[in-house]
């Protein structure tokens, strides 16, 4: 499909989510490169999670996410603080 995110694995998704997510609470480089780190981010998990069947709470937060017309810097820190949480709980793959 040209224009959709490459499907990664899983894990790798879920460690480039997090990667994007902790950059941009750590405020690491220009909002509008964070913006686009997450939103790349968040459409390879979504990706990910359509190739692998998942439908894991980080898949639907990504699935919410890549919809949203305004990526303010508000949502993109509740969505990373989200995405964080969900990983930090035990999000490492998706369940048969």
């Amino acid at each position: 499909m040209q224009g959709s995110a490459r499907a990664l694995p899983y894990a790798e998704a879920m460690a480039r989510s997090r990667a994007a997510a902790e950059a941009v609470l750590g405020r690491a480089g220009a909002e509008s490169c964070l913006r686009g780190k997450l939103t790349n981010a968040l459409l390879g998990m979504s990706a990910s999670c359509q190739a692998e069947a998942a439908d894991t709470p980080l898949c639907q937060l990504a699935e919410r996410a890549v919809v949203q017309l305004s990526w303010s810097l508000p949502f993109m820190d509740s969505t990373s603080r989200e995405l964080l949480q969900l990983v930090d709980s035990g999000q490492r793959s998706p369940q048969p």
